[in-house]
């Protein structure tokens, strides 16, 4: 039984979709190589076979990410999707490194195919269609809240300006300005890690639970109620769509049990109707007699 199913398959169907795509452009961009001699289509298409190894690492990560709390995991598993938004970063990372010994080999040894006029039209047209995929997925991925479509996204937004390097270069071939597309992969190269980095940024702050709200924003909400006299010790970590809260209250002594209890699903409630994404809020209500007498305590 899954958490989320709706969301579930939602997800699994654009990854489906996407490794279809994905692999129809590889196989032509790889043809299309190998029939004009350039090394650098050939290329671009063999790069194109790692979006679709990443969908299929999404497809199984999504799976472990939607399913149930259970005794060994009772904050769930949607870690796990997030766990697999690093391996697109090493992708990407790995992608970039290849870019930058590719421009040096260019520069060494540069390579000359013999390009056609209709090879124009099938790069033109991959290019579309990985438009169409890095559009559909970014926005799929805000809509059901997947940290792996979003990094994936980027990832193809990447291979896009990959693709118009290359392009760019069997235009430059043309011209006769062979070393055109050592300069445009150069800099494509430093685009690709600056979005490995920063995928791995995002997923390294969920991972190690980093402040997911600001303090001072929750601090406000609850003091806002009449029956607390403080507020500290607020936290907050997770994905923007499984955030957990913690935080201690400080009320006055003489309050029952009930009332403490029932000022806790208050304050809860305001806070998950303020920040979406919320989905535990845990608080501590203590006297504020006891803050007063540790403030004494020599």
């Amino acid at each position: 039984m899954f958490c989320g199913v709706e969301n579930y398959k939602k997800i699994q169907r654009v990854n489906l979709l996407v490794i279809l795509l994905n692999a129809a452009v590889s196989a032509v961009k790889i043809t299309v190589g190998l029939m004009i001699r350039s090394a650098a289509v050939t290329a671009d298409g063999i790069h194109s076979v790692t979006d679709s190894l990443n969908n299929v690492i999404g497809m199984v990560s999504v799976r472990f990410a939607y399913l149930p709390s259970d005794e060994k995991h009772p904050y769930g598993h949607k870690k796990f999707e997030t766990m697999a938004t690093l391996a697109i970063s090493a992708f990407l990372i790995a992608s970039g490194i290849s870019l930058v010994k590719e421009a040096v080999s260019r520069m060494i040894e540069p390579v000359i195919p013999a390009v056609e006029p209709w090879s124009f039209a099938m790069m033109g047209f991959t290019i579309a269609i990985n438009i169409i995929v890095a559009a559909y997925e970014k926005r799929c991925g805000k809509k059901l809240n997947s940290d792996f479509l979003q990094a994936d996204s980027v990832h193809t937004f990447t291979d896009i300006f990959i693709s118009l390097s290359v392009t760019g270069s069997l235009f430059a071939v043309k011209s006769g300005l062979v070393f055109t597309d050592t300069m445009m992969t150069a800099a494509i190269a430093v685009l690709i890690m600056k979005a490995a980095f920063d995928i791995l940024k995002r997923s390294m702050d969920v991972l190690c639970d980093a402040a997911a709200i600001d303090a001072d924003k929750i601090k406000r909400i609850v003091c806002n109620f009449d029956r607390v006299s403080g507020c500290h010790e607020i936290r907050s970590r997770g994905r923007s769509d499984d955030i957990h809260v913690d935080l201690h209250v400080l009320t006055k002594g003489d309050m029952s049990l009930n009332e403490a209890h029932d000022l806790s699903h208050e304050i809860g409630r305001s806070i998950k109707a303020v920040f979406f994404g919320v989905t535990d809020v845990c608080v501590h209500a203590e006297p504020v007699e006891h803050i007063h007498e540790k403030k004494e305590t020599p």
